[in-house]
């Protein structure tokens, strides 16, 4: 029973982009096919890759970065640094900047290009500490998502019969893009943290990781039910779901909720991908801060399935490193100090 707290806790601190912006919107726009496509990712590739992250931190007691370091020395620590930017920047691109700036240009009107820049602005300066009354704020607020996702799912008629599942369905490059922005970047390290911070509790943390994924992803399959029963369009397609049950005042509360899930996690997101430019150029932290924004704002402006697409290949990489790691330590574990 100790693990149910923790399982649910979790997965909501793992909802973000991905789970209520990217997989609806793809719902409202590929139909059917997203629900295979999302068991896939999130549930079956999800939990294995989480599965042997965690195993990690329970076999080193250690951090990602630490263990990279201690097996691979330096180059382990740039290729760690590389492989993490390889999922963060692209999907710090479509949360932080096409999601929020989307958002934000929807509640003020200010163009997007502007909006974009804006919270990635907002973002950078969340990540270093600065406003960080204002960052307690939005996590209070973000966790009016499930209570409010909730009571709208329930409203709907359930009809299950209508799910459909075919295996000649999924699309694998878009899977794999799915399983790194789920499992892979910023995600990975933090899973290994936490596993470590658990490790004396054994395959119990290895398990609560699992349930959490189970969870989340099962969370997920609600959102794209919800949009394929409503026959919402994105962007934000579950903003256009809510808009079927309330005015334009649910609507704008609901669109402050997200930006406010899409801030919980851009703020860790930006800090991450500062501290890897900063690995792999030798910039101080504020340089490769900019830098990292810059990157990030100028990805999220390319067409939404390319960055997708993107993170398909890039999924790859992160996998593989994940893979190659829990290898290494199985044949010959890790001096641990």
């Amino acid at each position: 029973m100790w693990m149910l707290l923790p399982v649910f806790c979790l997965a909501i601190v793992h909802i973000s982009g991905n789970n209520v912006a990217v997989i609806p919107d793809m719902a409202g726009a590929l139909d059917h096919d997203t629900y295979i496509s999302t068991i896939v990712a999130y549930i079956i590739l999800g939990i294995i890759i989480a599965a042997i992250t965690a195993w990690i931190g329970v076999r080193t007691s250690q951090d990602l970065v630490v263990v990279a370091r201690s097996i691979y020395g330096t180059r382990g620590k740039k290729v760690l640094a590389l492989a993490l930017l390889s999922i963060s920047i692209p999907a710090s691109a479509l949360t932080g900047g096409y999601y929020a700036g989307e958002i934000v240009h929807r509640l003020t009107g200010i163009p997007y290009a502007v909006a974009a820049l804006a919270c990635l602005a907002l973002f950078s300066l969340l990540a270093v500490g600065y406003c960080h009354e204002l960052l307690k704020i939005s996590n209070y607020i973000g966790l009016l998502l499930i209570p409010i996702l909730i009571f709208i799912f329930f409203l709907h008629d359930l009809q299950f019969n209508s799910v459909i599942l075919k295996g000649d369905q999924v699309n694998w490059l878009l899977v794999l893009g799915l399983t790194g922005y789920n499992v892979g970047g910023m995600w990975s390290a933090l899973v290994v943290e936490t596993a470590a911070y658990l490790s004396q509790k054994g395959s119990k943390a290895i398990l609560l990781v699992i349930l959490a994924k189970l969870v989340e992803g099962i969370f997920t399959l609600c959102m794209v039910y919800l949009v394929l029963s409503t026959g919402a369009q994105g962007p934000l397609a579950l903003s256009a779901v809510v808009s079927k049950v309330g005015g334009e005042l649910m609507i704008d509360i609901f669109d402050i909720v997200l930006f406010c899930i899409f801030a919980n996690t851009m703020a860790p997101a930006m800090l991450v991908n500062a501290r890897q430019f900063s690995s792999l150029t030798g910039l101080s932290f504020w340089p490769a801060l900019l830098l990292a924004a810059s990157i990030v704002y100028v990805v999220s402006f390319l067409n939404f399935s390319l960055i997708l697409s993107i993170m398909g290949y890039t999924a790859l990489l992160m996998i593989l490193f994940i893979i190659y790691t829990a290898y290494f330590l199985h044949k010959y574990g890790i001096n641990q100090q």
